[in-house]
C-alpha cells in the first residue's frame, strides 16, 4: 500500500510541475468530474455508485493530448467468491489514476485510451451471517478505459467511459472488472474555442 501512495505522489508532483510551468494557457484542460458507475456486467447490473474527481490534459499536437485524471468512489461489486466458503456483497473503497492519449476527433468531440490503477481501500466481503474484513484477500488493479465525450460549450461536457479489467482483482479467483460509467465534466481552465482557432 505504501508503494501505491508512493505511486500516486509522483504523479500528482509530475502533474503539479507540468501545470506550473510557463507554457501557453490554451494548451492545458483542467476541472471536475463526476461520475454514475455501473458495475457487475456478468449478473448484477444494477450496482450503481457515483464518484468524482479532477483532469488534467496537455496538448501535444494538432489533435493529440496527453489526459489524466485521479477519480474516487465507494464501488459495490455485487455477489463474488473470495475463498471456498466465504462469499457475499462486496464493497470497497476506490482511487483511480487514468493516464493516456486523448484525440480530438470534431469540433466538440474527444476519444481518449489508456490505463487506470486502482488502489483499493477498507474492503468489507457483507455476508449472510455478518460482515468481514477481507484486506488480506483482495488486490490493487489495472484497468484499460476507453472514453468518449462531447462538448458543450467551454465549460461542460458528458461523456460515456468504459473500463475493463487486465488482471485478477482477487488474489483467489481470476475474476475480470468490466465498468462503464456516465461522466459529466466541469472545465475550470483552458479555452477550446482558442485551441481550434490554432489549428
Amino acid at each position: 500500500m505504501k508503494k501505491s501512495f508512493l505511486t500516486l505522489a509522483l504523479l500528482c508532483a509530475t502533474i503539479t510541475t507540468s501545470v506550473a510551468q510557463d507554457i501557453t494557457p490554451s494548451k492545458n484542460k483542467f476541472g471536475a468530474i463526476l461520475s454514475t458507475n455501473i458495475f457487475g456486467f456478468n449478473d448484477d447490473f444494477n450496482k450503481v455508485d457515483v464518484g468524482g474527481g479532477f483532469f488534467y490534459s496537455r496538448k501535444i499536437a494538432n489533435r493529440l493530448s496527453i489526459y489524466a485524471e485521479i477519480d474516487g468512489s465507494w464501488r459495490n461489486y455485487g455477489d463474488v467468491a473470495i475463498s471456498p466458503g466465504l462469499s457475499g456483497e462486496f464493497t470497497t473503497g476506490n482511487l483511480a489514476v487514468y493516464i493516456g492519449p486523448m484525440f480530438d476527433i470534431g469540433k466538440s468531440m474527444n476519444l481518449s485510451t489508456g490505463l487506470m490503477q486502482n488502489y483499493l481501500f477498507n474492503p468489507e466481503l457483507n455476508t449472510a451471517t455478518g460482515t468481514k474484513d477481507v484486506s488480506s484477500e483482495v488486490t490493487n488493479f489495472t484497468s484499460m478505459f476507453f472514453d468518449f465525450r462531447h462538448h458543450f460549450g467551454n465549460k461542460f461536457s458528458l461523456g460515456t467511459r468504459y473500463e475493463w479489467g487486465l488482471n485478477s482483482m482477487f488474489k483467489s479467483i481470476d475474476r475480470k472488472v468490466s465498468t462503464i460509467s456516465f461522466t459529466a465534466i466541469i472545465h475550470f481552465g483552458g479555452n477550446r474555442n482558442q485551441e481550434k482557432s490554432k489549428q
